[in-house]
């Protein structure tokens, strides 16, 4: 109890402060989960076993749990009974997750209380989705990328040179640009963006402006939301974002 204590004080002093379980009796897919749910910028605590997510929870709740059914001991249809019947964790949602196709289970699971049911595999934005939907009163519809990318706001004319700076997050549906010349609240501009290999042209418009200082970063950006944007442009940068967040993590789960 112990090591249990000190790994849960070290994820309460993160930085990161949403705190997830992740359940699976499958190494590498608990591995899998677990980085990947990192990459999506959550605190993450794993364990193959449904009885050390009890111990911890005798002294500590997370925001969601993410559990298997099939474990060593305990199995995930009855770590869920147990946490609905506890009055101090009935509260915390409980995701499943299974590579069975048995929708009599996933009915079941459901009668139970959990949170979402996902078939194995699953692509990060099926976990996403299921995880915002679950702990957000205003869930995300797309998976946000760290990232750092080229990018080039407005046209060259001759009075004028087009700005370029770094995307350092990107989405299906916008990105946040840092630069030393934010733009104000309403600006539309094209805006090129240099995708690997790929070059995307899109229209934008500045929601959200901040000078050096400001913000959460306190340093000069501005979040841009894609007003205009093809489809075929969409899947690249989709496909962009899965390939980054599973690209050295996916090559051992089936």
């Amino acid at each position: 109890m112990d090591t249990i204590s000190k790994t849960w004080d070290s994820l309460v002093s993160s930085k990161k402060k949403r705190i997830l379980f992740v359940v699976d009796g499958d190494a590498s897919y608990l591995y899998y989960t677990g980085m990947l749910l990192q990459r999506l910028d959550y605190n993450v605590y794993t364990t193959r076993t449904a009885e050390e997510v009890l111990d911890i929870m005798e002294f500590a709740v997370p925001l969601l749990i993410l559990t298997e059914v099939s474990l060593p001991g305990m199995n995930g249809i009855e770590l869920l009974r147990k946490i609905k019947q506890n009055t101090k964790t009935k509260s915390v949602p409980v995701i499943i997750y299974t590579a069975s196709a048995d929708l009599s289970l996933k009915h079941a699971m459901q009668d139970e209380g959990c949170a979402a049911f996902i078939r194995k595999p699953f692509v990060p934005d099926d976990l996403f989705a299921a995880v915002q939907k679950a702990t957000e009163d205003k869930p995300r519809r797309y998976i946000r990328l760290r990232t750092c990318l080229s990018v080039k706001l407005g046209e060259d004319t001759e009075g004028e040179r087009a700005i370029v700076d770094c995307v350092t997050a990107l989405s299906e549906d916008g990105m946040y640009v840092s630069t030393s010349k934010p733009m104000t609240v309403g600006t539309q501009l094209p805006i090129t963006i240099f995708l690997g290999e790929k070059i995307i042209r899109v229209q934008g418009a500045v929601l959200y402006s901040f000078d050096v200082g400001s913000g959460p970063f306190h340093t000069s950006g501005m979040g841009i939301k894609f007003t205009r944007i093809k489809i075929e442009d969409r899947i690249l940068i989709k496909a962009f974002v899965e390939k980054e967040l599973t690209e050295d993590i996916a090559h051992n789960v089936q």
